[in-house]
């Protein structure tokens, strides 16, 4: 039964942390190409306003019964958060002298993962039901709710996490990903990836192999961004395995036989794109075939939370060498934001924690809407505050500045490389977090 029940938790940790378990990724190629200035987006869009009044929806998840049992990572309560920064950013004028209406929809745990119908059920309410000016969508929420919003219902949408170039793409100006460098357009990341790991001169010399799994989003960020950037460098991709992954599965198939592909073809080092429990289950079965590979990994993989998945073959995984974003120079804007958040009921996090970090996030999301819309000269609708925020001075949490361009509407710009310790079970950063500026 406790078994059970800790699998049951690893399933719906895995399903929080990455898109795959219900976005279908959009065509695109591999760089966002959106363009506001010359497509007319949201010109005369002033649905969600009045002359005294902003209304904003907002879409979050409540963790705060898995984050008790540890299967969850601490993101606060967004819902408390933001609603001290309304109530901050109202006394002090509103934006451009509207007072905010702030239209909250909570969804418990997991059922934004395990039940799509609810999902879906609270995009419709958040678009079509409320008719807001702008959907802020908040940590843990799945890309299929950020394409309901964006792509499907037309609202502009500020989330805060990593997705793939073709969703921006569909959303034509629409989607922003802001706060953090967790805020890094995919694509962008993996094309990065090669060239960080070759500047610590971890290729030269090498064999490369790729292991993902079968979702589209994976098949995209691999085939249009690592791959190519890989041969750019002059190295070629020696042997790349798919992992099939039925309907409702995390874990995935066929480890054995990627893991004998890349022996045959005498693979040293494995870019593994296969996130989460796919991820460490591919790694147990390398343990269990005798396969030591020079391991390296992106993404959720890197994350305390989701490195713990790899403790049944942490030996294997010894090492492994991971792009990294969790950058913790804090900026004096992440604490001015938890600072607005405990003064408005919200809990006080430690400075360097998950709960802060997601809070001034979340904080940052409002502030950023108020100050593009404070930022119009002129007529504030839909295009015109979509123009606003792409030329903004992005706020961030920790790590480098970040930027935002018409073409470029992720926060994020830079990573770092760290590294697994079977000891720690968890990854630090090799050269005290030193950024790598990403290409854009």
């Amino acid at each position: 039964m406790q078994k059970s029940r800790i699998r049951w938790g690893l399933l719906v940790t895995a399903c929080l942390l990455t898109v795959a378990c219900t976005a279908k990724s959009t065509e695109g190629g591999s760089a966002t190409e959106t363009t506001v200035a010359n497509s007319g987006v949201g010109v005369g869009n002033t649905v969600g306003l009045t002359d005294t009044t902003i209304k904003i929806s907002m879409i979050s998840a409540d963790l705060s019964l898995l984050t008790e049992q540890n299967l969850a990572p601490e993101i606060g309560n967004a819902e408390t958060t933001m609603k001290a920064v309304v109530a901050d950013i109202n006394a002090h004028g509103g934006i451009a002298g509207r007072q905010i209406e702030l239209v909250s929809h909570v969804i418990k745990g997991a059922d934004a993962i395990l039940n799509p119908d609810l999902g879906r059920q609270a995009c419709v309410q958040a678009t079509e039901d409320d008719k807001p000016f702008a959907v802020i969508i908040t940590a843990s929420i799945p890309a299929l709710l950020v394409q309901c919003a964006a792509v499907d219902h037309d609202v502009l949408t500020i989330t805060m996490d990593s997705w793939p170039a073709s969703l921006y793409d569909a959303a034509k100006g629409r989607l922003f990903a802001l706060g953090s460098h967790i805020s890094l357009e995919r694509n962008r990341a993996y094309q990065a990836w090669p060239g960080v790991l070759d500047t610590a001169g971890l290729l030269k010399g090498k064999t490369l192999g790729v292991i993902r799994t079968d979702a589209a989003d994976q098949q995209e960020t691999t085939d249009h961004s690592l791959i190519p950037a890989i041969e750019a460098l002059g190295y070629k991709v020696a042997a790349e395995a798919v992992l099939p992954c039925p309907e409702g599965s995390q874990t995935c198939d066929q480890q054995d036989v990627a893991i004998q592909r890349m022996k045959d073809s005498g693979v040293d080092t494995v870019f593994l794109v296969a996130q989460t429990l796919a991820g460490s289950a591919t790694v147990e079965k390398a343990q269990a075939l005798g396969y030591k590979p020079q391991w390296t990994t992106i993404g959720n993989n890197v994350t305390n939370t989701v490195a713990k998945f790899y403790s049944n073959a942490k030996e294997n995984f010894d090492g492994a060498y991971g792009i990294d974003i969790q950058f913790t120079d804090w900026t004096p804007a992440a604490a001015d934001c938890n600072k607005i958040a405990e003064a408005g009921g919200a809990e006080a996090f430690p400075i360097g924690s998950d709960g802060y970090g997601f809070t001034a996030v979340t904080c940052i999301q409002m502030q950023s809407i108020a100050n593009a819309i404070d930022a119009v000269n002129g007529t504030v609708d839909q295009a015109s505050v979509i123009a606003a925020l792409q030329t903004s001075d992005p706020l961030m949490i920790a790590g480098p500045p970040g930027s935002l361009r018409p073409d470029k509407h992720d926060a994020g710009t830079a990573v770092f490389l760290s590294r697994y310790s079977a000891a720690t079970e968890k990854f630090a950063p090799v050269d005290d977090q030193k950024p790598t500026i990403v290409p854009s």
